[in-house]
């Protein structure tokens, strides 16, 4: 069974960088295309110069970290409205402001139909996240793999992170039905511990379950974050900014850090 969103629906959508308009800029491109390694290279060459990428890791690790807002959106639909996006490499684009210093791209979808739960939600949930994971973001992954060598527990992390904060934050919003709440809650310990490793692209375990750490309280920004495993290498782009949730930041003594700045700089 299908629908079309309506306009009230798109426009939550935009919390999640999803948008109704195109752009025509040269970082603007359809998604299908970025399968083919030599235009994967070509674009994210482009991205490089854009946002001041060390190199060719660090762009595309900040591309899967702007990416992961497609994620999201698509899982906040499952979630929210027991409905499925169509999330097809023809169907969306990423369409970015050249003027956008800080590249925060949007998400076109050329066809805003979606799927429908009708029964049987497990088995319909399981063919959510197995489209979203293995069918959508795993090529993408591997594609990126091959063209920069870039280590995939760094993107699995980029995209880990964005889901752990719109289930523990976004969908526990206190507006909510309470059903809408326990959705939310029972659908977040399926994708962290109860998913199969065969739906996010053939691994044996989850691999999002190893990035949800322990909250810890750091004192320089007086709250509590959850320490990543990988670091996603922000500080190498123009900004050379730190997430608040860098391993380098979480862990590292304030002397080592600036050593490990001062050799990278070299």
């Amino acid at each position: 069974m299908g629908n079309i969103l309506s306009d009230y629906q798109r426009s939550e959508l935009k919390q999640f960088r999803v948008t109704t308009n195109r752009n025509s800029s040269a970082l603007s491109v359809q998604i299908d295309n970025l399968l083919d390694e030599q235009s994967m290279r070509q674009y994210l060459r482009q991205l490089g110069k854009h946002i001041g990428a060390a190199n060719d890791k660090v762009t595309a690790s900040i591309f899967i970290k702007r990416y992961a807002l497609l994620a999201v959106a698509y899982l906040y639909t499952m979630t929210l409205k027991n409905a499925k996006l169509n999330i097809s490499f023809e169907n969306v684009s990423f369409e970015t402001d050249e003027q956008d210093e800080l590249w925060l791209p949007n998400f076109y979808f050329n066809d805003f139909h979606m799927e429908t739960l009708i029964e049987n939600r497990e088995k319909w949930r399981e063919t959510c996240v197995h489209s979203l994971f293995n069918n959508h973001l795993y090529p993408i992954f591997d594609c990126l793999s091959r063209v920069t060598k870039v280590s995939k527990l760094i993107l699995w992390e980029n995209i880990s992170i964005y889901i752990f904060w719109l289930y523990e934050t976004i969908l526990q919003r206190e507006e909510l039905t309470e059903e809408v709440i326990l959705r939310s809650k029972e659908d977040f310990q399926y994708l962290l511990f109860q998913a199969p490793g065969s739906l996010f692209g053939g691994y044996n375990e989850n691999p999002l379950k190893k990035y949800y750490n322990e909250r810890i309280y750091i004192e320089e920004y007086e709250k509590e974050v959850r320490p990543r495993n990988t670091c996603c290498y922000s500080y190498l782009t123009r900004s050379k900014k730190r997430c608040t949730s860098c391993p380098q930041v979480c862990t590292v003594l304030p002397s080592e850090m600036q050593r490990r700045d001062e050799q990278s700089d070299e």
